[in-house]
């Protein structure tokens, strides 16, 4: 499990989810309330924006809250100065302190916004406002709801398998975008991480979802890291995302294989779900800033926001008709482009607020967001869904970007391990889109979040009316119904997620799945290769010998000229099609090569070694109560890891062993609890033959 710093809002997008109710008259008179309290700064001489610089005391501190993992991904979209700035910076805790001596109770804190939010009465509210290092103090915004979830069961159907997959009774929902085809190339997800956020996931007790590669999970309500349903919780807690989680990435052959099974996963339990309870959007925030720290590639959200309960005597609707569907007023609005703009592609529900006349937007925040993926609902037939919500947003811009299957949808349910039921709502086609991402940035990596916007909007089908939006795009459907196989192929070759290897004879063959909608030039795939370490690579072509989908697309094979058992081969394959758009695997960022072993089925993906020894800080830091130590070694040997207390004394060896050379990125951190400890400062040591280095990390209870 991998956590960071987690400093903690929505209506679940089914069918009719939350019909959202109004109280009597609420007296102000100093009842406490929650409260935004905005800074000015985040502490003397630092900025409140701005990159920071790599030699600094505030990069060190920012690379706390930041994955290497996350940098990488930043990187494909921001300058190399850039990857870090202010606003990854913590909060200054001594503003947070002198706040709570006058009586605030903290709740949630955003680095990004630089904004913590507090339960205060008005009369507080008022005084904080005046405070030097206040900006600003502004009502959270929360809402009261009313679950009214409806089931809609399909009439029982026969399925056939569908190539090598059995998709079951999911397989109309897998067919109508299109990812069938994918699946069968080897694209499935691998290598892309997922985050959802939502009511909870009930993810160890099902068996579409057991299995999952789930490598963080947060409750923002409970502050744990346990999302199913803990004492306290309603019956249906974590229902909607469990239903969500299986429709975006479950997998059980014959019942429900979703779009991006082979992804990783990262859990945000960010709503609280009962009759008459009040929610935020303070928790939602705090997730999605939370998993970005941590390398999501995706964030799939099936939540939303419009009409809130008031708790001041100030006004707390996000309405459109006061221009607050304009991407830039809502906290989670601000929070999903926030993290468009660092790389994540976020898909995220339009709502189940019914069409509009595509004049008045009738959508939730943060679908207004920009740079995101907003998704409506369609039936299988293609027809709009009657709840799905329309746009436009305030500053005119089309939503949604896309639609998917919204109705009759098959998915997990939390009845029982086996449970499954169709169902309705934007809710569902939020994470068909958001798994079709996934397969997007598992075929190609490099992608940005504006490019897989644009392939998924560029290669729907259009879906018009010629009374109400006879043209498209428009703000009923947006570009269209989503095809992931087409939006894949948009930009030129695309290859499996990971070669195979066959051993015959002692001799070891390479195969490879490769398509082009533009035809591959079949003199052009070639396989690299190089022998043990050495840095020249050879290059062979290897021949199709079974085609799939288009003539010159399907398998592609090499044997690879003999070699002693064993040998080390580092090696990768590349193709041109006759649009001259060509491609590698693995992806060229990566920077990596294919390993395997002369004679064995076995393949890695090789690394790119360091150029030197570094331990690097950990990562979260604070931490409670575990932190993560990752190091370069450039070349195998004995490793130690130790922790040690302010007396110098050894309280833990976290590693004692030989180890192969490899990078920080690359290797599996190595995980330190301090679950038995008292709050204070540690240290962590590594010492080889030849290297030692010693970092501080603090524990906070």
């Amino acid at each position: 499990m991998i956590r960071l710093p987690v400093n903690t809002k929505k209506k679940c997008l089914l069918v009719p989810v939350l019909t959202l109710l109004f109280c009597g008259p609420v007296s102000f008179a100093q009842s406490p309330g929650k409260y935004w309290v905005y800074f000015r700064d985040k502490g003397p001489s630092l900025p409140l924006s701005g990159p920071l610089s790599k030699n600094s005391t505030a990069y060190s501190r920012g690379l706390e809250y930041v994955t290497p993992r996350a940098l990488a991904r930043r990187a494909k979209v921001l300058p190399p100065d850039a990857v870090l700035d202010a606003r990854d910076l913590p909060l200054y805790e001594p503003y947070l302190h002198e706040l709570e001596e006058l009586g605030a109770m903290h709740q949630r804190r955003s680095r990004w916004l630089n904004a913590a939010s507090f339960l205060l009465t008005p009369g507080q509210a008022g005084a904080i406002s005046q405070l030097p290092f206040v900006r600003k103090v502004t009502p959270v915004v929360i809402f009261r709801g009313r679950d009214n979830e409806e089931k809609i069961f399909q009439p029982v159907r026969t399925f056939s398998k569908t190539g090598s997959f059995d998709y079951g009774p999911s397989t109309a929902q897998a067919e109508a975008i299109n990812v069938p085809p994918l699946h069968e190339l080897g694209i499935t997800g691998h290598n892309v991480i997922i985050g959802m956020l939502d009511t909870g996931f009930r993810w160890r007790a099902h068996e579409s979802l057991q299995s999952r590669a789930v490598i963080a999970e947060h409750d923002f309500i409970q502050d744990d890291d346990t999302t199913a349903n803990q004492a306290g919780d309603s019956q249906t807690q974590d229902q909607h995302g469990t239903l969500t989680m299986s429709t975006i990435g479950g997998y059980m052959p014959g019942q429900l294989i979703g779009p991006a099974f082979n992804a990783s996963f990262v859990l945000a339990k960010t709503e609280y779900v009962p009759t008459e309870t009040m929610i935020e959007e303070d928790n939602w925030a705090n997730a999605i800033e939370w998993m970005e720290g941590l390398g999501v590639d995706v964030a799939s959200s099936s939540l939303g926001y419009n009409n809130f309960d008031p708790q001041t005597s100030e006004p707390t609707d996000y309405r459109w008709i006061d221009g607050d569907f304009d991407g830039r007023t809502s906290v989670t609005a601000r929070a999903a482009a926030r993290a468009a703009e660092l790389g994540v592609v976020v898909s995220d529900a339009m709502g189940n607020e019914g069409n509009g006349d595509g004049v008045i937007g009738t959508m939730l925040t943060p679908a207004d967001a920009d740079s995101i993926i907003s998704v409506g609902a369609v039936s299988f037939s293609r027809e709009l869904a009657v709840f799905s919500s329309t746009g436009p947003t305030n500053d005119g811009r089309i939503k949604p970007d896309v639609v998917a299957p919204g109705v009759s949808v098959y998915c997990a349910s939390t009845g029982g391990f086996s449970s499954y039921f169709n169902t309705s709502g934007t809710s569902l086609a939020t994470p068909l889109t958001g798994g079709s991402a996934a397969l997007l940035l598992s075929a190609r990596p490099e992608l940005t979040p504006v490019q897989v916007r644009d392939a998924l909007r560029n290669t729907a089908a259009p879906i018009t009316d010629s009374l109400f939006f006879p043209a498209s795009p428009n703000n009923f459907t947006g570009w269209g119904h989503v095809n992931a196989f087409d939006a894949a192929l948009s930009f030129g070759p695309i290859f499996s997620d990971e070669p195979s290897i066959s051993v015959t004879d002692s001799s070891s063959t390479v195969s490879i799945w490769l398509a082009s909608k533009s035809g591959i030039k079949q003199t052009a795939v070639l396989f690299h290769y190089a022998i043990g370490s050495s840095g020249f690579f050879d290059s062979i072509p290897m021949a199709q010998d079974c085609s799939m989908f288009f003539a010159t697309s399907g398998r592609y094979r090499i044997v690879i000229p003999p070699q002693p058992q064993g040998t080390l081969i580092r090696f990768y394959i590349s193709a041109t099609d006759s649009a001259a758009l060509s491609y590698q695997s693995p992806a060229p960022i990566t920077g990596n090569s294919w390993h395997l072993n002369y004679g064995t089925t076995d393949v890695d993906l090789g690394v790119l070694l360091p150029e030197g020894y570094a331990l690097l800080q950990n990562y979260p830091n604070p931490f409670n109560p575990e932190t993560r130590i990752t190091y370069d070694l450039p070349r195998k040997e004995h490793v130690r890891i130790q922790v040690i207390n302010v007396l110098g004394n050894v309280i833990a060896t976290l590693v004692d062993e030989v180890q192969e050379a490899c990078n920080a990125k690359s290797r599996p951190p190595v995980i330190f609890n301090g679950n038995n400890l008292p709050s204070g400062v540690y240290f962590y040591r590594i010492t080889t033959s030849s290297f030692s280095s010693t970092k501080k990390m603090i524990l906070v209870r």
